[in-house]
């Protein structure tokens, strides 16, 4: 020992220092990081433009849900939840306006509003105009263009004036 009661260099001594162990780390913990942040920011950038876009149809869908409603009212069929109404039919009608005068769509108009009874637990009913003229309105405002269609698959059905 030296008189500073240190070990030197020359008593052949070992100086330690705090080793860097950085080029001894495994080199794939940094794409791994980088991969989780790449797929966090894409899915919020994704998550933000399908707010966006639903905002946009939601107003929309308002502003059409709107409509039907001041058109029962005029119509006299009733109250009509807006909220309610833009939900269920969105901006395209949903599936009010899928194939209006379909075959299946007929069929299950028949079977459900105008038909004898088939089987055990069916009666025979005849459907209000009412019922009709509401889908109606909701055709002439989410798809008028199927109007034509519709009217071709309700003109031969027997409907009652509801009393």
């Amino acid at each position: 020992m030296n008189t500073t009661g240190r070990m030197g260099p020359d008593n052949h001594s070992i100086n330690t220092a705090a080793v860097d162990d950085l080029h001894n780390r495994p080199e794939n913990t940094h794409w791994i990081l980088y991969s989780v942040l790449a797929v966090a920011f894409v899915g919020l950038l994704a998550w933000g433009l399908v707010v966006f876009n639903q905002h946009k149809q939601t107003a929309e869908a308002v502003s059409k849900a709107t409509e039907l409603s001041e058109k029962f009212e005029q119509a006299a069929l009733g109250p009509v939840d807006v909220d309610a109404t833009a939900r269920v039919l969105g901006t395209d009608g949903a599936a009010a306006c899928t194939d209006p005068g379909s075959a299946l769509k007929t069929g299950v108009l028949d079977q459900q509003l105008v038909s004898g009874a088939a089987g055990p637990g069916q009666r025979p009913i005849l459907a209000t105009r009412n019922l009709i003229e509401g889908e109606r309105l909701v055709i002439s405002v989410y798809c008028p263009e199927k109007s034509a269609e519709f009217e071709s698959a309700v003109a031969d059905l027997k409907l009652v004036d509801e009393n």
